[in-house]
């Protein structure tokens, strides 16, 4: 099956947005109602979200005017408020706790997502290859798309994303790639920052690894997160778990590397210490690391697509099939740098198809 594809161009961002909102504005609307349920159990209604987005619109008109141009072009095309567009880009944020906290409650949480990279000494063809596996709500799932932009500068991109939110993974024409995980610490706070659907597609706006690098660094976020870059023309890929005190770099290990929902380079402000009795949040990223190197050297497309339909661990496997507890692969991504196209499968990859998708 399928994904829908979005086409926007133009050097605009307000027209870029419009492009967007008016293609996704079914998507859109059901976004910002099948999101509501998600906010009540935190104990927020859709207006106090609304409210609490919006404080992050005046900082972004200042660090980043030309993606906050392109958000109230998303909102004027589909038609809704800007304040629903901004919910649904800081959902990661604002989801983090429940209406009045500002700091983190040591609550159950689900674990969302494993990422790796195969960089060109340890694949068959020499080249460089990131992705995840996407782990969320099912319904979240039913509603995403893929992103052609061309920004008319140079930059083209291809982006797998929700409804109305500017980027969640993908990789451009300069052989530059990322992909996301949850990461939960006990640093975590709600201070209003750059949310990491505006970062996100930021870094896919970067040309090589140290320039997408330097825009993490240069920013602390309020919660913590787990970006996986990757380039093509240099060959080499990296994780970088953030957080709001601290960064940690997590380097490939002989050309490969694998990454779930825990801090490798600081496990002490992980906020999942003890691991759970299930292990479902400290194994993912371990197992697919080993699961990829059985091939080291020789790991192709085929490799990898095996990899993500692995079910050691199941329910809560790489390939995640735990609905119950609001989790279930919504969509698997094998980004090829080098080639500039990728193969996306939507929903587990156990029992669909991977296409092909062109930047």
């Amino acid at each position: 099956m399928r994904l829908k594809e979005i086409y926007i161009s133009g050097r605009v961002p307000y027209e870029r947005g419009l492009q967007h909102g008016s293609q996704a504005s079914e998507e859109i609307r059901r976004g910002c109602i099948e999101y509501r349920p998600a906010f009540e159990k935190k104990g927020y209604t859709w207006d106090e979200a609304r409210k609490l987005a919006m404080k992050f619109a005046p900082y972004l008109q200042q660090t980043m005017p030309d993606l906050m141009e392109e958000a109230k072009g998303v909102a004027d095309g589909a038609k809704v408020e800007l304040s629903d567009v901004m919910v649904l880009n800081t959902r990661y944020e604002l989801l983090k706790f429940k209406n009045g906290k500002t700091s983190y409650e040591p609550e159950p949480q689900d674990a969302e997502c494993t990422l790796y990279a195969v960089e060109p000494s340890a694949s068959a063809d020499k080249e460089m290859y990131i992705g995840q596996n996407w782990d969320n709500s099912p319904f979240i799932g039913k509603n995403l798309y893929m992103l052609h932009i061309d920004e008319r500068n140079g930059t083209k991109i291809l982006a797998l994303t929700e409804p109305a939110q500017l980027c969640r993974s993908g990789m451009n024409n300069w052989g530059v790639g990322i992909a996301c995980a949850t990461l939960l610490s006990t640093k975590d706070n709600a201070n209003v920052t750059i949310p990491t659907n505006f970062m996100r597609r930021r870094l896919l706006q970067c040309k090589n690894m140290e320039e997408a690098s330097k825009c993490i660094a240069e920013v602390k976020p309020s919660v913590s997160l787990n970006y996986l870059i990757g380039s093509g023309k240099e060959g080499r890929a990296h994780a970088i778990e953030t957080n709001p005190e601290q960064n940690y770099i997590i380097e490939a290990s002989m050309g490969v590397l694998g990454h779930g929902n825990d801090f490798v380079g600081n496990p002490t402000i992980d906020r999942f210490i003890p691991a759970d009795s299930h292990f479902t949040r400290h194994f993912r990223g371990q197992r697919l690391s080993q699961i990829l190197a059985e091939k080291r050297g020789n790991i192709d497309v085929e490799h990898i697509m095996t990899c993500l339909k692995d079910h050691y661990g199941y329910p809560a496997s790489i390939c995640n099939h735990n609905p119950e507890d609001g989790l279930q692969t919504i969509a698997s991504t094998i980004y090829c740098l080098d080639k500039g196209y990728a193969y996306i499968c939507w929903g587990n990859p156990c029992q669909n198809e991977y296409e092909k998708y062109v930047i």
